[in-house]
């Protein structure tokens, strides 16, 4: 019966704009998350066309080109630059050995470097040395397979090389100091996207450079720095005065990742604001229905039923329109994630399916959220009207 009085002044229009206003911002809402979601990999140090803002600086070839101390902890005072690294190489001389598959073996001069851990773009347990292993893990540029694969090998009749099954080729590296030398064996265990060098262990390299040639000094040949911001005129402005050299391509990738994250963000803020608004809509009609029907609500409220009888009507309206609104927004948001997977895939994004169950998480915990907000603020405003000496006009809404 108190349904049936109190719904005498809603009109099924009204319901439906606020539905659909609500579902405008909702949706907008979860289609942000549902991208962030399904862009965290192009984002991640292990993909090559978003990594982290990294800028690799080298000085002018010359005699004296490493990094000093001073000019390290002066880029660490940067504001615009977050965290600095430096590159390391060997103080001795490397030979590496390969042998492929019984088809003879290849020997070549090379070079070893080492950086921290937190600028390899490789998460893996087994990167890691102790002075007790014989086997070095070793992490090379992708390119340096693609250029075998496509270059050297067919020239040279040898086979071609599957990533997957680069850490099973023997690798033997002599290394010879001014006191003594070594061998050691060693396997690649991934390639690198990010860092065009040959890459091992820090402590692999601290060691054989104490071991080898221990009264050589060791210098930082190149610095590597993750920047707050690779578009930041302060930061070119300090490169060029300083006559660093960096790769124009790591600063364009740079600017690519901080740009879409710049857009993600922006774009989500949009949504949080409509929400905002559709919500305040929401709440603001839910208040004039009330208004409305001030007359019968005093009138039930003084012939005995109570506040939150009466409330209970408008619960009931608000959670049916919160969840019209849930379930429109989350069809949105799935038809997106499905339209998008294409455009996605060739930027090299992981998607998953399995990310519509944070969709769905995300949706529970907006309609728990906004029905408890609907709740506490009917019960308010019904708390307000049967008040005794309350002025209804002067209502907050």
């Amino acid at each position: 019966m108190i349904g049936n009085l109190l719904h005498k002044q809603i009109r099924f229009s009204q319901l439906l704009f606020f539905a659909l206003t609500s579902s405008l911002g909702l949706g907008i809402l979860l289609v942000v998350f549902q991208l962030f979601i399904d862009t965290q990999s192009l984002f991640s140090s292990s993909n090559d066309l978003l990594s982290n803002q990294t800028v690799i600086i080298s000085k002018a070839i010359g005699r004296d080109n490493a990094f000093t101390e001073e000019e390290i902890q002066t880029l660490k005072q940067q504001e615009f630059i977050k965290k600095v690294g430096g590159f390391t190489n060997g103080t001795y001389r490397v030979q590496g050995s390969v042998s492929l598959l019984g088809l003879g073996g290849m020997s070549t001069d090379m070079f070893l470097e080492s950086v921290s851990d937190r600028f390899i773009d490789v998460q893996d347990t087994n990167w890691k040395w102790t002075p007790d292993q014989r086997r070095v893990p070793v992490i090379i540029p992708k390119n340096y397979i693609d250029l075998y694969n496509y270059g050297f090998a067919p020239g040279a009749g040898l086979p071609q090389i599957d990533q997957k099954l680069i850490s099973q080729i023997p690798i033997t590296l002599k290394l010879t100091g001014v006191s003594k030398r070594e061998t050691y064996d060693a396997y690649i265990l991934a390639t690198s996207e990010k860092i065009n060098t040959i890459l091992v262990p820090k402590s692999f390299l601290e060691y054989t450079n104490q071991l080898l040639s221990p009264n050589e000094k060791v210098n930082i040949s190149r610095v590597i720095m993750e920047v707050v911001n690779p578009s930041d005129p302060k930061l070119l402005d300090f490169l060029e005065q300083n006559k660093y050299q960096y790769f124009q391509s790591e600063l364009l990738s740079s600017r690519i990742s901080y740009f879409l994250q710049l857009i993600l963000t922006v774009v989500l803020g949009i949504g949080i604001l409509i929400t905002i608004l559709s919500i305040t809509l929401v709440v603001t009609n839910i208040n004039l229905l009330i208004l409305k029907n001030k007359q019968t609500i005093c009138q039930l409220y003084f012939l005995g039923f109570s506040r939150q009888q009466i409330a209970n009507v408008y619960h009931k309206l608000s959670y049916k329109i919160l969840a019209v609104s849930i379930c429109v927004a989350l069809v949105i948001a799935i038809s997106c994630k499905f339209i998008l997977a294409s455009q996605l895939t060739i930027l090299q994004s992981e998607s998953s399916a399995f990310s519509i169950v944070y969709i769905f998480i995300a949706a529970i915990v907006l309609f728990v959220v906004l029905a408890f907000y609907y709740t506490k603020h009917t019960n308010k405003k019904i708390k307000q009207m049967t008040a005794i000496n309350t002025s209804l006009l002067t209502t907050e809404i």
